[in-house]
């Protein structure tokens, strides 16, 4: 989906606004692919691809463990992982079907991911995510100590099968290692590597430097940006914005990453033309 295309997301805002003023309880969820997105309430699903329209039903698994531990005289229950899928087979102007399959872990080292396949009679999209949090204390080492070590990595990937004009990929990883921190970023043809400043100790959010080589433009160029918690009333989400700089330049590469916590809950990337977003939202009495 091209970002000057909004009227696909004026059209998904009317949508979501006409849905909640329904009385009762229900979870309702859109995902944009490209130039193909579904909007899915309950089992029902209503896919539009241009220019074609087509009608679904969408299955769902979720798998969750738990374990039990005393807390005193208290028994507690922790979630260990959780897995899911989601099939969606969708049939009319366009047919087609979206598998996802995603798996969650709790424990430390905290790694998740998450992997879609769109296939429709017009096109093949393939969209992965994947996550990685562990944090290791400081180790004695003679009279002195190694450590403490911390490692936040986050990873978005979409490539569309025949045209690989039509892809987007985000990664960025942020370590600290005792006081030193560094970053790493991907931004499409880009790898480069610097410095995350003024960070938490989570490494969350903070202001990235970094230096690193364009594949596709053969060249040297600097990458600045930073990832930030923005909370507005009830509206919380992390928000990460990243480009390019370089003197003289024509072309500027960039990529906005942001991830909804509550009350809508998924991702918005942008990376120059192409934009990809799923969002799920619960509405209520």
């Amino acid at each position: 989906m091209q970002v000057k295309k909004s009227r696909y997301f004026v059209f998904l805002a009317a949508f979501i606004l006409l849905i909640a003023r329904l009385s009762f309880a229900f979870t309702i969820s859109a995902t944009g692919i490209y130039n193909a997105f579904a909007v899915s309430s309950f089992n029902f699903t209503l896919v539009y691809e241009h220019p074609n329209w087509a009608l679904g039903i969408n299955l769902s698994d979720v798998k969750e463990r738990a374990e039990s531990y005393k807390l005193g005289f208290i028994n507690v229950k922790r979630k260990i992982d959780k897995s899911y899928f989601e099939l969606l087979s969708f049939v009319g102007g366009t047919n087609g079907l979206v598998l996802t399959l995603g798996y969650e872990n709790y424990s430390i080292p905290t790694t998740g991911f998450e992997r879609t396949y769109y296939i429709s009679s017009n096109q093949t999209l393939v969209a992965e995510y994947s996550k990685t949090w562990v944090s290791l204390p400081s180790v004695p080492f003679g009279e002195a100590s190694i450590g403490p070590f911390s490692l936040n990595y986050e990873g978005f990937k979409l490539s569309k099968l025949g045209n690989s004009k039509i892809s987007l990929s985000l990664k960025r990883g942020f370590a600290m290692f005792d006081t030193i921190q560094l970053s790493y970023l991907e931004l499409g043809s880009i790898y480069s590597l610097g410095f995350f400043v003024f960070s938490d100790k989570s490494l969350e959010q903070g202001v990235t430097v970094n230096l690193g080589w364009d594949f596709e433009d053969n060249r040297i160029v600097g990458l600045l940006g930073g990832r930030f918690f923005i909370e507005f009333d009830e509206l919380r989400f992390f928000f990460g914005a990243y480009g390019t700089y370089l003197p003289n330049a024509s072309k500027i590469k960039y990529g906005i990453w942001v991830r909804f916590l509550s009350p809508l809950v998924g991702d918005l990337i942008v990376q120059n033309n192409v934009v990809y977003f799923k969002v799920r939202v619960t509405f209520g009495e």
